[in-house]
């Protein structure tokens, strides 16, 4: 916060920051999702001030390299240490937009995995006879369980502390969130708090909807995840074996095919492109699978 704050102090006035303020303003509700306690503005101060220190620290750095270690001529050195500061500077910028964005996606994957259980608890306690702001207080009292009790926290603030009706309030969270299934909960749970009936029957029936959608995108991974292990059976268990019995022939024979011979390229097979295939395959399979999984 102490950076942020130095690095809006002295970059609000430039031209770097209100560029960036400009085209990145589409970054705050997902600053506001991903649980960081930073203004739009402070973070873009930030964003442009590390930026800049990373051009200005990296560009001498990498001329001295250039220079006195690899004693390349004066000229290419600054013209290499140039490009390179430019690329790390571009690599910093993406890495610190991105950052906000993976986080807030992050949590809400986990909190449209967690759905169907706050809807479950909600229409519990709406049955109990609580209405949707008492609701509230209880979410964010046990919203640890859920995995949204900073989400329940800021929406009862706005309510008991800024005043503002409960229908608007679920409109705005709905208008800022990044979650297309979160914010179609919250659009129709702000229209049933206009019209102030069937509050619980809304929560019933919304449950079972969000239940058919887990089912139907359960099935849908499950089979994504029998193509993902045929493709890892096809190319880590059998393309191996038959690549290091064409090999081994040919490496008998005398044969060659690439500029190494048979046996070098069965040690990259076996000990670089295999590992790395399998590496990438189960990822890939981890990622699909964190979208049914908390």
């Amino acid at each position: 916060m102490g950076i942020s704050h130095f690095a809006y102090s002295i970059l609000r006035n430039t031209f770097i920051f209100k560029g960036f303020l400009k085209y990145l303003s589409w970054l705050e509700p997902y600053l506001v999702y991903s649980s960081i306690q930073m203004s739009l503005r402070r973070y873009v101060a930030l964003i442009s001030f590390v930026t800049i220190s990373v051009f200005i620290v990296s560009m001498p750095l990498l001329v001295v390299v250039h220079f006195i270690f690899l004693k390349i001529n004066l000229t290419f050195s600054i013209i290499a240490s140039l490009i390179l500061s430019f690329i790390l500077t571009i690599i910093t910028l993406s890495l610190m937009i991105y950052f906000p964005v993976f986080k807030a996606k992050s949590r809400l994957e986990a909190l449209e995995t967690r759905l169907p259980y706050i809807i479950s608890y909600m229409s519990v306690l709406s049955y109990a006879g609580r209405n949707l702001e008492s609701i509230l207080a209880k979410l964010a009292e046990k919203g640890e369980l859920f995995g949204m009790k900073e989400d329940a926290t800021r929406m009862l603030r706005k309510i008991s502390i800024l005043g503002m009706d409960t229908a608007r309030m679920l409109l705005e969270e709905a208008k800022n969130t990044p979650s297309i299934i979160y914010s179609s909960f919250l659009e129709s749970l702000a229209g049933i708090v206009e019209t102030g009936k069937g509050l619980s029957e809304f929560l019933e029936q919304e449950l079972t909807n969000v239940l058919r959608a887990r089912e139907a995108k359960m099935r849908e991974v499950l089979n994504s995840l029998s193509v993902f292990m045929e493709l890892f059976i096809s190319l880590v268990v059998v393309m191996p074996l038959v690549l290091t019995i064409m090999l081994s022939i040919m490496a008998t024979l005398g044969g060659r095919v690439l500029p190494i011979n048979p046996m070098q390229l069965l040690f990259l097979i076996h000990f670089i492109i295999t590992p790395t295939l399998a590496i990438i395959i189960v990822i890939m399979i981890d990622s699909l699978i964190s979208k049914i999984s908390a």
